[in-house]
């Protein structure tokens, strides 16, 4: 088995039940990452937990590394989903509330399976997904920079701007959540990195 293939599914669930299945044991996934950790994770303690058998595992899913790829996969498109849904704000210093609340409380939703997500799934597992999501999230950014160009500093580089914030933003969050997590339930963390970013960004 190569590289990619331990890391997708089997074949896409296309009926009610098949997909319930699929959908019961990534949750189940995630509950048995934060209580044993990834490398005492098994494909038996997770269908024991999501209530299937292993056969019905194995009918999607590889092994376990694709189903905690399906885990990281699925909680990647899920902020993403969040953050571009509709109301969204447009006024440049709502829009960088906007970024920075949403991320914040994507992290603190699950703190715990989104750190263990984060520091034990091997990155490659979702490379291509996070890539995407990063890109066209990207394009997004500089398309409104553009529309907003006035109530910003002088940037001749705003695809490379939309980048930085995207990863100014992440980053800082991220370290937060694996070394200070306590600190994200503070609103004068957040309002410092809304503030850092109100400061660089515009007029």
């Amino acid at each position: 088995m190569d590289q990619t293939t331990r890391f997708e599914l089997k074949k896409e669930p296309r009926q009610a039940r098949a997909r319930a299945t699929v959908d019961a044991i990534v949750a189940a996934a995630a509950q048995v990452l934060v209580r044993e950790g990834y490398a005492r994770s098994t494909t038996n303690r997770i269908a024991n937990r999501a209530g299937v058998s292993i056969g019905s595992l194995y009918e999607y899913f590889p092994g376990k590394e694709a189903v905690f790829a399906e885990l990281r996969r699925r909680e990647a498109a899920k902020w993403y989903a969040r953050l571009v849904a509709e109301p969204r704000p447009v006024a440049p210093r709502d829009v960088i509330r906007h970024l920075v609340v949403g991320r914040v409380d994507y992290v603190r939703a699950d703190l715990k399976t989104y750190v263990a997500l984060e520091t034990e799934i091997p990155r490659r597992a979702t490379a291509d997904l996070e890539l995407e999501v990063f890109e066209h999230f990207k394009a997004l950014s500089t398309a409104y920079f553009r529309a907003h160009r006035d109530e910003l500093r002088r940037f001749s580089d705003l695809d490379g701007l939309a980048e930085f914030l995207m990863r100014v933003v992440s980053s800082t969050i991220h370290d937060y959540a694996l070394h200070a997590p306590d600190r994200l339930k503070d609103n004068k963390v957040i309002d410092a990195i809304i503030d850092m970013l109100e400061r660089y960004l515009l007029r």
